[in-house]
């Protein structure tokens, strides 16, 4: 195990001026002491920038650095920014909202020194917490999957079905997110891209023990139900359509959509990429009443049901 390697700690901000001091507060109780902080502010329109600009000059002899964004330009574009910038063997990612543990870096720096190179990333659960920081009495993952015993394996066929990983509780190895070059762009959101990125050819480690609190709150994508970008959730399961059942998951979120009348241009993406089935999904693709489309389902199951009928009567024949 090499001696401490250094960790930089990537901070987000975007109009988080009552949460800052808090989260950067939890990188400073590390007993993990050799990190570097690089702090962005993507372009907040409250008071973000002051609170960083104080806490910044109350804590002189931390390693700091503070990019300031004249424009907002999104997620992805600001982490490959920080990334160019930062040193450590290791990047963690936190939102200045969230909080860490004392001994999250301690932890998960001692996991990934010692895993082989199979292994590019570390992960945990997830506290819960509301804006004044009191616990919820449940937990990140059990928001997102049915059960909840986790072990360290490849996780590529779980996160094709759903996102369960809380980001901020992830340590990534450096010389993988090369591999990845960095963040897609073009994406608005940073985390499951990489997760399915990184799951296809490597394995995680899972920590047991939580190293972390994601805060809901009324600006963050977990306590919005409309939030999501649908193309853009479209988009990254795109690059992975050659997986057998990739197909079947996309069509059951594109199913509803279009259920729920909210169909942008996720059908027409869809169906450059796979071809009609069936007439039910000609109406998903023409974007007909949804009514139409019940009907269709209906005359299926019926001439399903008729074609097993027939076939008994003829095979007592």
């Amino acid at each position: 195990m090499t001696d401490n390697p250094l960790v930089s700690i990537l901070c987000l901000c975007y109009n988080q001026e009552k949460f800052i001091k808090e989260s950067l507060e939890s990188i400073k109780a590390q007993t993990y002491k050799n990190f570097e902080i690089i702090i962005c502010d993507d372009f907040s329109q409250d008071q973000s920038v002051d609170v960083i600009e104080s806490w910044i000059l109350e804590n002189t002899d931390l390693k700091i650095e503070f990019v300031k964004h004249s424009q907002n330009i999104g997620i992805t574009k600001t982490l490959n920014e920080l990334f160019k910038i930062s040193q450590g063997k290791y990047i963690q990612i936190l939102a200045l909202d969230d909080i860490l543990e004392n001994d999250k870096l301690e932890r998960h720096v001692a996991m990934l020194e010692n895993s082989s190179d199979e292994y590019a990333m570390v992960f945990s659960d997830a506290h819960l917490m509301n804006n004044d920081s009191k616990l919820y009495q449940n937990k990140f993952i059990a928001r997102h999957l049915f059960y909840l015993s986790l072990e360290s394996q490849n996780f590529y066929q779980m996160l094709l079905r759903r996102n369960f990983i809380p980001a901020m509780s992830v340590l990534m190895k450096r010389e993988n997110l090369i591999k990845e070059n960095g963040w897609d762009e073009s994406l608005p959101y940073e985390d499951y891209d990489m997760w399915l990125r990184l799951g296809k050819n490597y394995s995680f480690l899972f920590d047991e023990t939580i190293s972390c609190s994601y805060r809901l709150h009324d600006n963050n994508s977990h306590r919005k139900s409309n939030v999501i970008n649908h193309i853009s959730f479209f988009d990254i399961l795109f690059k992975h359509k050659g997986e057998e059942n990739v197909r079947e998951i996309l069509f059951g979120h594109l199913e509803k959509i279009y259920r729920g009348k909210a169909l942008t241009n996720e059908h027409i993406a869809f169906y450059n990429y796979y071809p009609i089935q069936s007439f039910s999904e000609r109406c998903i693709k023409n974007n007909y009443n949804p009514k139409l489309y019940r009907l269709a389902l209906e005359i299926q199951r019926l001439l399903k049901y008729f074609q097993v009928f027939i076939n008994g009567i003829f095979s007592r024949q």
